[in-house]
């Protein structure tokens, strides 16, 4: 192995290492929407969709979805944050609400059934 290789493996393998960054995968991913939705609202761009076209509209469909994929595990991890907390004002709710119903509850059959106020209480 020649000395100019090893130096080009090792620059190749400093520049996957980068490339597989979260953040990079963010902002390439924010970049390549940011880029879609200039030439599709910028009438002077577009002679720049012919060379879209001419790439194919699968492959466009194809790197969006890369760029999808790269922040999925971002979003999920948001969305999981925000629903856990949802889930605990829910819950909140709910058991405020049952207390609420229990409370009321109870006065209306001690009523129905007759009993007293002071029936079971030393008194």
């Amino acid at each position: 192995m020649t000395d100019a290789s090893s130096w080009q493996r090792c620059l190749m393998n400093a520049l996957l290492r980068w490339l597989s960054t979260p953040a990079l995968r963010r902002t390439l991913s924010v970049l390549g929407a940011t880029l879609v939705v200039l030439l599709a609202c910028n009438p002077e761009l577009a002679p720049l969709l012919a060379v879209l076209d001419v790439l194919g509209l699968d492959v466009l469909a194809l790197l969006l979805g890369a760029q999808l994929l790269a922040t999925l595990p971002w979003l999920r991890l948001q969305v999981d944050r925000g629903l856990r907390g949802a889930g605990r004002l829910a819950c909140g709710a709910v058991a405020g609400a049952a207390g609420g119903y229990l409370r009321q509850l109870g006065p209306f059959c001690r009523d129905r059934l007759g009993l007293g106020r002071g029936v079971g209480r030393a008194g």
